[in-house]
């Protein structure tokens, strides 16, 4: 169950899978979670950590954004918006 569950949601945490397996019955901890995960051939991973942004970033978007301010909409109606949230 541990491994299927993981193969089909990759993001799966320990803490999820303890509580599946605590609502089946079945009570086990975070590292019997990551010792079978791991005999099973499954590395843990974190997420990469995105830098923040620099001082100077931030005044380069704002100094970008009040030289366009007062641009009409027909400027803008080419643009390729990319939503990145």
């Amino acid at each position: 169950m541990i491994t299927r569950t993981v193969s089909n949601n990759p993001r799966t945490t320990r803490v999820d899978l303890v509580n599946d397996l605590q609502r089946a019955g079945t009570k086990v901890t975070k590292a019997t979670i990551s010792n079978t995960l791991r005999r099973q051939g499954l590395k843990s991973c974190s997420a990469r950590r995105v830098p923040l942004l620099k001082p100077v970033h931030v005044q380069a978007c704002l100094k970008f954004a009040r030289e366009h301010l007062d641009d009409p909409e027909e400027d803008w109606e080419n643009v390729i918006w990319d939503q990145d949230d």
